[in-house]
């Protein structure tokens, strides 16, 4: 990665807000009936979206990947709709970002951040697809229904009644894991984005899973052990760490060890964990694109340590589903999609006799 690509993401970090303003003067200038239809906290909204865009940009930038900044775009358009913000304004917005960044950023600066932006345009010049419901693709399609209704009506306890009789019938935990907790989160995650549910019971939601999740916690030692240790951690300040939780467990029903961090825990104490418990993967979580220059900073502290250097370190979330070449970028030695994947991809590579490659199953 050049040192070009590195400055022009800080250029633009360096001046969002005069960035984030001057785009945001642009566009009520060319829409004077944003002012009339939201008044003037639209105006303060318009301008913290565009600063949470430049953030995007700069990371994307930074990444060398077009592709995550157009599908942020595709987030954001379904996101803002709830709000009457329609794709024109969008496209407007990013005509903004163009003519703005080619005045404040010189032009060999400017030319790093083109493909980005031409990426966006042709993004929402697109059709929308819209996502249908994560619980038909569920192979448990009738009682993942059943359990986010229950929650969603802030029926707790019968949802974890639900739960508990699935495992008193047999059914494997695995298979509630992947096909209820991860497929309803996915679908309570596109509900709040739709603006069909507030983000109160968006974290409900998460919080009363993540209390079933714990009623589960005898049973996930049942399997035979592997001699295997994973430690797994968000990075920065994620909010999102009901993943990597589920993550973890699907390692622990499938026979390794683990060590579950969480978020916000300083590079130096993360290092320290990984030599006194004599980790064989790493497994860092990054849900927001402008966190994935955490995971490589902390990729490259691990890689300097010569008593950790080797360790696998396998990376997943959203940015890594997006762009599927991402984890190469960063130094990772592969990714996984869900917890299925990455616990697949992590037996691999930890079976490979030294790091004589990465590999993506």
């Amino acid at each position: 990665m050049s040192l070009d690509v590195t400055a022009v993401g800080k250029a633009i970090l360096d001046r969002e807000d005069r960035l984030a303003e001057r785009i945001t003067r642009l566009q009520y200038e060319r829409q004077p009936e944003l002012q009339q239809k939201f008044g003037e906290i639209g105006w303060i909204k318009t301008k913290q979206d565009t600063s949470y865009t430049l953030k995007y940009l700069a990371e994307s930038i930074h990444l060398e990947s077009p592709l995550l900044f157009s599908s942020y775009m595709t987030w954001l358009r379904v996101l803002l709709q709830q709000y009457q913000v329609g794709t024109e304004d969008l496209y407007v917005n990013i005509l903004c970002f163009q003519e703005v960044l080619r005045q404040e950023l010189d032009e060999e600066t400017y030319r790093y951040a083109t493909p980005h932006l031409e990426a966006a345009l042709r993004q929402l010049g697109s059709d929308a697809e819209q996502q249908g419901s994560y619980l038909e693709e569920s192979g448990m399609a009738a009682e993942a229904t059943a359990y986010t209704e229950l929650l969603l009506e802030g029926r707790r306890a019968e949802a974890s009644r639900l739960v508990m009789d699935l495992v008193d019938g047999g059914v494997p935990l695995q298979t509630i894991y992947l096909d209820i907790f991860q497929q309803s989160q996915y679908e309570i995650g596109r509900l709040w984005q739709t603006g069909r549910i507030t983000v109160a019971q968006e974290h409900y939601c998460s919080a009363a899973t993540q209390l079933v999740m714990s009623q589960l916690f005898p049973y996930l030692f049942h399997q035979s052990r592997k001699g295997l240790k994973l430690v797994s951690a968000c990075v920065g300040g994620e909010l999102h760490e009901i993943g990597l939780r589920m993550v973890t467990d699907i390692f622990e029903l499938n026979g390794w060890d683990t060590y579950y961090v969480g978020a916000n825990v300083p590079a130096r104490s993360l290092i320290e964990l990984l030599k006194d418990y004599k980790a064989d993967v790493l497994a860092i979580s990054c849900t927001m694109t402008y966190h994935v220059s955490l995971a490589r900073e902390l990729i490259a502290a691990v890689r300097q340590d010569p008593d950790i250097g080797g360790i696998v370190v396998l990376v997943g979330g959203y940015p890594f589903n997006t762009d599927r070449e991402l984890w190469r970028a960063i130094g990772a030695d592969g990714y996984g999609r869900d917890a299925e994947q990455s616990v697949r991809v992590a037996t691999e590579l930890t079976g490979r006799k030294g790091r004589s490659g990465a590999c993506q199953a």
